[in-house]
């Protein structure tokens, strides 16, 4: 038996060394989403809607974003949300969302503005569409119109119609 020994037990390694070394190297395409790792983050301190009956509907974090379509919350991440208030009192909401296929997308969002009370400050925005590439990032924002009033928002996200 040659046991790797001599010129053709030699390249006999080499190749067997230089196929596990690719396999080994291989690089997956950018972003990668681990879902499961959702399931484990509990809702941070902040403001919630909570429904005059517990239990009945799930208690919503608000200043975030809440995908309410299952045909893409395995497709879509929400990587960050942000807001600040502008010079006339008005709140600017931002999202930036990632998405998680290898083929391109098209979401929709809108955002509920609300006062003190958790009641409506204005009127629901209208739907605005956002294009993601494959395994791309895109950007939602929007702004209110009630100034001070706005004390929290909350973006809904579905898929594109």
């Amino acid at each position: 038996m040659n046991c790797g020994k001599g010129p053709v037990g030699l390249v006999a390694v080499l190749a067997v060394l230089s196929v596990s070394s690719c396999q080994a190297t291989k690089v997956e395409p950018r972003p990668q989403c681990d879902f499961r790792a959702l399931q484990d983050v509990s809702p941070q301190a902040g403001p919630v809607l909570v429904p005059m009956v517990p239990g009945s509907v799930t208690v919503m974090p608000l200043n975030t974003v809440n995908i309410t379509d299952s045909a893409i919350t395995n497709k879509v991440m929400v990587q960050s949300t942000n807001a600040r208030r502008a010079a006339g009192g008005d709140i600017e909401v931002f999202a930036r969302l990632v998405n998680c296929t290898d083929f391109p997308l098209q979401v929709e969002g809108r955002t509920h503005f609300l006062d003190q009370g958790q009641t409506d400050a204005e009127p629901v925005t209208a739907w605005n569409r956002i294009h993601l590439p494959a395994r791309g990032l895109a950007s939602y924002s929007t702004r209110s119109t009630s100034g001070a009033r706005v004390q929290s928002y909350l973006v809904e996200l579905r898929e594109g119609r």
